[in-house]
C-alpha cells in the first residue's frame, strides 16, 4: 500500500482516525523513515563493533601497511554486511511510529497504518542498507586518497588486527553520524 491508498482508506473510515488523515500519515511516515534509517546504521555499527572488539583481541600478521590493511578490511565488511540486511516483522511497528500514536487508534486503522509503516521503513532500510554497503566498500579508498593511512611496512609498523581494528573504529564512528545526523544550520549573511 502506498502513501496515497493510506490516506484514502482512512478518508474512507474515518471513525477509525478520529484526525486529519493527511497529517496522520505524513507524521507516521517521517516517524518511520527516521527510524528505519537510524535502525539500520546502528545494526551495522553493532555488528561492526564486535567486530572490532573481536580484531582487538587478535594476533596477525606483523607487516602490513595501514592502507592495506584498510582496503581489505572494507572489503571483507561490505561484503559481510551485504548478507547481513535486517529485516523488519509484525511488531515493530510500535517503534517505527511510536507506541502511543498507535494506541489513539481504532484497532482496524492499527492494523492498516502498521502494514503500510512495515512496508514504507522495509523499502528505507533497504536503501540505507544499500548506501551502508557502498560506504564501506569506498571508505578505505576516502582515507588512502585524503592521506589518513600510511603505506608504509615495516616491523614496526604494528599487528595487522590492531589497524583492523582502527580501521572498524573509523567505520563505527561514521556509522554513528550516518545513524544520528545533526540538522545544518542556517547561514547568516
Amino acid at each position: 500500500m502506498d502513501r496515497v491508498s493510506m490516506i484514502r482508506w482512512l478518508e474512507e473510515h474515518p471513525q477509525t482516525v478520529g484526525r486529519d488523515p493527511a497529517a496522520l500519515v505524513e507524521r507516521c511516515e517521517r516517524e518511520v523513515k527516521r527510524h528505519a534509517v537510524e535502525d539500520a546504521w546502528l545494526t551495522a555499527k553493532a555488528y561492526v563493533e564486535r567486530i572490532e572488539h573481536e580484531w582487538e583481541q587478535s594476533w596477525g600478521f606483523p607487516r602490513a601497511s595501514e592502507a592495506f590493511v584498510a582496503l581489505e578490511v572494507c572489503r571483507r565488511l561490505a561484503r559481510e554486511l551485504e548478507h547481513l540486511e535486517p529485516r523488519l516483522e509484525p511488531g515493530d511497528e510500535a517503534h517505527l511510529i511510536g507506541e502511543k500514536l498507535l494506541q489513539t487508534l481504532d484497532p482496524e486503522a492499527r492494523r492498516q497504518i502498521g502494514r503500510w509503516a512495515l512496508e514504507l521503513a522495509q523499502a528505507e532500510e533497504h536503501i540505507a542498507w544499500l548506501e551502508i554497503v557502498e560506504l564501506t566498500r569506498m571508505h578505505a579508498r576516502s582515507l588512502v586518497r585524503r592521506g589518513a593511512l600510511s603505506r608504509d611496512v615495516s616491523p614496526q609498523s604494528g599487528n595487522y588486527f590492531a589497524k583492523a581494528a582502527g580501521v572498524a573504529h573509523r567505520l563505527v564512528e561514521e556509522y554513528e553520524v550516518h545513524a544520528h545526523p545533526r540538522p545544518r544550520r542556517m547561514s547568516q549573511h
